[in-house]
């Protein structure tokens, strides 16, 4: 069990307003402890520890007990800073399995004359649901290669409603021919679901929601202006780079590849005779501009063929999610692989037009702390590409209650609960 002291806040509306994130990465667990004022975030605790390589495998947990204590320790960290323990918690998932999509169900109306009503919305979400589970088992069992896998629902959201091509937020008491509804769920496999709600457990954290963090990447950077022209968000951590497409107003889809910081870090230990940990510390100070010029010389050879290759990584996953549409000509980048140049300079280099589905060459933008909407760090200690994730993953939290209180949010809960997905 965790060796944390609880004092439990005592005044409800205290307990409601405080959340713990975590962001359970393949290099460090980072904790946050987020007070939502309104409809903003302020962080008021940070938390951060450095995991073993034996920890995580690919973005996934690999040593539950081992994690556990990683996790306990950057919890600890955060809630001594602000002297606050909060009494739920959001948790990032992230993973080559993760399967994040959208599928639209078109409902044609046989009395268009007729009022829409919730049990009209309820049938054709529950159709959803069905179609989006059947898709999340056909891909993971090929992706597998194994006959059939116990799949979970991660989250879920509708995305978009329209009423005879007609976009509403909520289309009950519409009238009409045609209802689509396009909803985003993310899958992943029961075992790593499952490792996830053991190490809440064993923490004692109220857990109220697990999130792919592409998904809320996506969802905490998006600006209005992202959400009209679409936007690509590119996530290198440690163990894997995850990938959000947003297009058509909401995001659409994720795609997760196994290669991130660590085989940045493995390249240089090869290639300059280092152990990791030397590797580690030459990599972050090439990032931070801080190696003399003949170092950074040596460190931009090593690194810029497995900055090539995750480009390349990139670009086939796009040209995977990109469909028969153009994809958007803008790719923002987050996550500590982020801040090598190399990236950015290879991703730059792509033959776009002639790999993947863009009309244009898309810009290449790393972001940073200031990118995500309504979150606000008194810390000081959020401070580059590599602290955006979980800043992402406060956005989530914060809108965790404009979201339950939306009609069509609470419509899916009941779906959802209905269903037993």
């Amino acid at each position: 069990m965790s060796k944390r002291k609880f004092s439990l806040m005592r005044r409800r509306d205290e307990f409601h307003s405080h959340y713990t994130v975590l962001d359970i990465g393949t290099e460090f667990v980072k904790a946050l402890v987020v007070k939502r004022e309104g409809d903003k975030g302020i962080v008021l605790g940070v938390g951060k520890v450095r995991q073993s390589t034996a920890h995580m495998q690919a973005g996934a947990v690999a040593d539950i007990q081992s994690v556990i204590d990683n996790c306990d320790r950057a919890l600890t960290e955060a809630e001594d800073m602000c002297e606050t323990v909060p009494g739920q918690a959001v948790i990032g998932i992230a993973g080559e399995q993760v399967r994040g999509f959208s599928t639209t169900m078109t409902m044609p109306r046989p009395q268009p004359q007729a009022r829409i009503t919730q049990a009209d919305l309820a049938t054709a979400l529950q159709a959803v649901q069905r179609r989006a589970l059947r898709e999340a088992v056909r891909q993971m069992s090929q992706d597998l290669g194994v006959a059939e896998i116990n799949v979970k629902l991660v989250h879920s959201t509708i995305t978009q409603v329209r009423v005879d091509g007609y976009a509403v937020t909520n289309p009950v008491d519409f009238q009409g021919h045609v209802v689509e509804i396009t909803v985003f769920n993310t899958f992943a496999p029961l075992t790593h679901i499952g490792a996830l709600q053991t190490i809440a457990q064993e923490l004692d954290l109220e857990l109220v929601a697990t999130v792919a963090e592409p998904y809320a990447l996506a969802r905490g950077c998006a600006t209005e202006e992202m959400h009209e022209m679409g936007a690509v968000f590119v996530d290198i951590g440690g163990g894997t780079t995850d990938i959000a497409v947003v297009r058509r107003g909401g995001i659409e889809s994720t795609r997760m590849f196994a290669l991130g910081g660590r085989s940045f870090t493995k390249r240089l230990a090869s290639d300059l005779s280092m152990n990791l940990e030397e590797a580690e510390r030459f990599k972050v100070l090439h990032a931070d501009h801080r190696l003399a010029p003949e170092q950074n010389a040596l460190a931009q050879k090593s690194l810029t063929p497995t900055a090539e290759v995750l480009a390349q990584g990139v670009a086939l996953s796009l040209e995977e999610l990109a469909g028969n549409d153009p994809l958007p000509p803008a790719l923002y980048l987050a996550g500590g692989g982020a801040a090598l140049p190399e990236v950015s300079e290879q991703l730059r280099a792509v033959d776009w037009l002639g790999t993947a589905q863009f009309s244009n060459v898309p810009s290449v933008k790393v972001l940073g702390p200031d990118d995500v909407q309504g979150v606000y760090d008194t810390t000081g200690l959020l401070v580059g590409c590599q602290d955006v994730t979980p800043m992402g993953l406060a956005h989530h939290a914060i809108a965790l209650e404009d979201d339950a209180d939306a009609p069509l949010g609470t419509l899916m809960r009941r779906v959802l609960k209905t269903m037993k997905v």
